[in-house]
């Protein structure tokens, strides 16, 4: 398996995620790589995966800064340099137990048309020690959107009409297959948001299957809310989005808009996804059989 691990100026964060994807316990069965792409860093970044300790196979691929530099182009580099049947994508503010990626290996096993997405759990600044086990089983069960959602609708995750939407680039896998088939990123998507939904998009019609592993979950440290900025990118790449794909499913996430956007309170934030799914579970339902003896139309 090889996981993809684009970064710019991460710092000592991807010092944690590299420490924490040493750890990881796949069996003799699995060999592991870690694909860091390097997106234009200026903070020393070659100089800390070059000096990290061995005992981790590391391809490092370094990116000049450009003016379409972003987190599709930097994954689809990654993806092109993984040799691994199994990608795993995450970002560099991760850390993770020692069992987190055999949790994504597992359900690969039962079937090879998965895409697995697991939940993140924000740390808020705390202290953390990514060395031990015993921290990650102190901490409370994750707050992830996914799991609220679906507690709230009573499905399982393969069942949503929207599956495709949670396909958050920061905790997923599929395999390399399906992803080369499917174009990867579309590089359209520039600066935060959207481009991980639209290709989880294009694998759902590809015929992929999903599912939500609520076990493979992993932690970040706090990056702060929507801002202005994220909310700007956010409409100009579902602008993008919807004129790449013009079906009335892909229109439906406008739906969400006010809970992304900084300058509107939602009291009820999750009940816009809800009613997200319900809008597409409605346009994509199949058309009721006619009633023998009466006419089709």
């Amino acid at each position: 398996m090889s996981v993809v691990l684009p970064c710019y100026n991460a710092g000592p964060a991807l010092g944690r995620c590299l420490t924490a994807l040493r750890r990881q316990d796949l069996g003799g069965a699995h060999r592991l790589e870690v694909v860091v792409v390097d997106d234009g860093s200026t903070d020393g970044t070659a100089s800390l995966v070059e000096a990290f300790d061995p005992g981790l196979r590391l391809v490092y691929v370094h990116l000049p800064r450009t003016a379409t530099s972003g987190r599709s182009a930097a994954r689809n580099t990654g993806i092109r340099h993984a040799t691994g049947d199994l990608i795993v994508m995450i970002d560099p503010d991760h850390v993770f137990p020692s069992d987190f990626l055999a949790r994504h290996v597992r359900r690969h096993e039962q079937r090879t048309d998965l895409v697995v997405a697991g939940p993140r759990h924000r740390l808020a600044g705390a202290v953390f020690d990514v060395t031990h086990d015993r921290s990650f089983e102190a901490l409370p069960p994750p707050r992830d959107v996914r799991v609220i959602v679906l507690a709230r609708l009573g499905l399982p995750f393969g069942d949503l009409a929207t599956c495709w939407y949670y396909t958050f680039s920061c905790n997923l896998s599929v395999r390399r297959e399906h992803l080369l088939a499917t174009g990867g990123f579309d590089e359209g998507f520039t600066g935060w948001g959207l481009e991980d939904s639209e290709l989880g998009y294009r694998l759902h019609r590809h015929g992929l299957a999903f599912a939500f592993e609520p076990a493979a979950v992993l932690y970040t440290w706090e990056r702060g809310g929507m801002t202005a900025r994220r909310y700007t990118d956010w409409r100009r790449n579902l602008d993008h989005f919807t004129a790449v794909h013009p079906g009335a499913d892909v229109a439906q996430i406008r739906v969400l808009d006010d809970t992304f956007n900084p300058d509107v309170t939602v009291e009820d934030g999750i009940g816009r996804y809800v009613r997200f799914e319900h809008a597409v579970r409605a346009l994509t339902a199949p058309a009721p059989r006619p009633r023998p003896g009466t006419a089709s139309g």
